[in-house]
């Protein structure tokens, strides 16, 4: 084990599988202290086994079921917090979803875009919003925006997924906004996790979550002034 983010506090959401939970694992290993929500209950009630046993002491790991969606829920988790730390240096807004079936916008079920856009992107913003002072209070406060390729602006013009899609370019701009708003105090980045097989990438993917993982521990390692980027497998990338 390593040692690399011994004392800092990291918050992820959608933490009990896929990026989410590769990311808080290898965290874990280095040193991190590691707090995390997931809306599964059951299946968050696996994944704390297995993350607890990662972590250098038990006091290092926990984590508590929330619906990002819930109109409380960010009230919910920075109550949570300030109980357990009083501070916080590093967001992961990881948890996120994409519907399947039809490509296009006429072609998708009624209300796909709104929910795509309250977890995807709303999510986020609520959850940063209530956050931002407990950010303040932690060192060199660093939030990371898990968006993706699909919703850069070149991505714009391709078939497919069209309310993720949308969702994603949305969070992309909110990076953007919130590191001109946060500047010296807060970093702001987005992290394109690359395509890997979870259940959102499915099992053709090239990549694991493991990869992933490891692109966003690279990006913790970027300077403090390092802000308002796009950031994949370790590399500065266009919006």
């Amino acid at each position: 084990m390593h040692a690399g983010l011994a004392g800092r506090r990291i918050f992820i959401t959608g933490i009990s599988r896929g990026i989410g939970f590769a990311t808080a694992r290898l965290f874990l290993t280095e040193g991190a202290s590691v707090f995390g929500i997931a809306r599964d209950e059951v299946r968050l009630t696996g994944a704390r086994a297995a993350l607890a046993s990662a972590a250098l002491t038990p006091d290092h790991f926990d984590a508590f079921p929330l619906d990002l969606a819930d109109a409380d829920a960010a009230a919910r988790a920075a109550e949570q917090i300030t109980e357990r730390w009083g501070a916080l240096d590093v967001l992961v807004n990881n948890a996120a979803i994409m519907t399947e079936g039809p490509a296009t916008f006429d072609d998708e079920p009624d209300g796909t875009l709104e929910r795509t856009l309250d977890v995807n992107l709303l999510g986020p913003f609520r959850l940063t919003r209530a956050l931002i002072p407990l950010l303040r209070a932690g060192r060199e406060p660093r939030i990371v925006h898990v968006t993706s390729g699909a919703g850069t602006l070149a991505e714009l013009d391709e078939s497919g997924i069209a309310s993720y899609r949308l969702s994603k370019w949305a969070l992309n701009g909110l990076v953007r906004l919130q590191a001109q708003h946060l500047r010296g105090a807060i970093a702001v980045n987005g992290l394109d996790p690359g395509w890997v097989k979870t259940e959102l990438g499915g099992p053709r993917a090239p990549g694991v979550p493991e990869d992933s993982a490891r692109a966003a521990l690279a990006l913790l390692r970027e300077p403090f002034e390092t802000t308002g980027k796009l950031f994949k497998d370790g590399k500065e990338i266009d919006y």
